[in-house]
């Protein structure tokens, strides 16, 4: 019985956690369905020695973080989530 409850537990979470993934992306960002698949290398590459102003509105990357702005996710290989 107790295997049972355990199991209905953690289906209920993945059915809360995929659709949750997939609202966080939008087609103009490199989001995967799992946060570990919105790293992208090539921004990375491209980004990686930027050098990013104090400002910190704050936003959002496709990975559901918090960054000061978007060069800093940048800096990282996380694209935005755009509005």
């Amino acid at each position: 019985m107790n295997k049972t409850i355990k199991w209905i537990q953690l289906t209920a979470i993945a059915f809360m956690i995929i659709p949750l993934s997939l609202a966080s992306c939008n087609k103009d960002s490199s989001c995967g369905v799992f946060p570990d698949e919105c790293y992208n290398e090539s921004l990375y590459k491209n980004h990686k020695d930027d050098v990013c102003t104090t400002d910190c509105p704050g936003i959002y990357g496709c990975d559901g973080k918090r960054y000061c702005n978007e060069c800093e996710a940048n800096r990282k290989g996380i694209s935005v989530k755009k509005n």
